[in-house]
């Protein structure tokens, strides 16, 4: 029963997937070519920066990654917590009020917030959501990370086709519509950025993860009147 409960939840994982594109993607045009999630291309951009213009160039990749593994820390102290919840409604309310409280303070402060202390925040939350909604139906998924991704579609491809297991052909499918909504996000926010204004992205992201959290809620309250 609490596997069947926790897989009416796999949609947050794919909300969790294209809030990621979307910020990695406003981050980077607005930001000074940072990531929020792709930590790897984070770390390539902090290497290219320092080589062109030091330390005081390259450092402004920093905040964000240690913004990214304080989130990682943080949501899995959090999913510990959490455990003694039975019901997984409260759980992800938990979760998700956290995520939406994040970006309401990201979306109404970047206009005040420096931008190391900005990218620190948005970095934070990306480590946290990561970590914390990565489930589809039985499939992991890396929701910020389509390197891993990518390698797990094709290997998956693999036994599905060559090997003629079934099983994988369900996590191929998801984990590929997993990536195309990363992709997609991460085009719509580039888009937004750049025809109309940066600003706006935030406050994108955060409407849908409030209407996320109210549908959770509402959910909740629904089956608790059924009761």
């Amino acid at each position: 029963m609490m596997t069947a409960n926790r897989y009416t939840f796999s949609w947050l994982t794919f909300l969790a997937t294209f809030s990621m594109g979307a910020i990695d993607a406003y981050t980077y045009i607005a930001h000074d070519e940072t990531f929020a999630s792709a930590q790897t291309g984070n770390l390539i951009v902090f290497a290219v920066k320092f080589a062109r213009g030091g330390f005081s160039q390259a450092w402004v990749c920093l905040p964000i990654w240690i913004g990214f593994a304080l989130g990682c820390f943080v949501a899995q102290a959090a999913l510990s917590w959490l455990n003694h919840k039975r019901n997984l409604r409260q759980r992800y309310l938990w979760l998700m009020g956290i995520v939406v409280l994040t970006l309401f303070v990201a979306a109404l402060g970047q206009d005040w917030f420096s931008e190391l202390v900005l990218i620190f925040i948005l970095g934070w939350l990306s480590g946290y959501e990561l970590t914390s909604f990565r489930e589809v139906k039985e499939t992991t998924v890396n929701n910020g990370i389509m390197t891993g991704n990518t390698k797990n579609i094709m290997v998956a491809l693999y036994h599905w086709l060559v090997e003629h297991d079934r099983s994988e052909r369900s996590k191929c499918l998801w984990i590929a519509a997993t990536l195309l909504t990363f992709v997609l996000s991460a085009s719509l926010s580039a888009v937004v950025c750049v025809q109309l204004s940066p600003n706006l992205v935030l406050w994108a992201v955060l409407g849908l993860n409030a209407a996320g959290l109210l549908a959770i809620y509402l959910a909740s309250c629904f089956r608790n009147g059924a009761q």
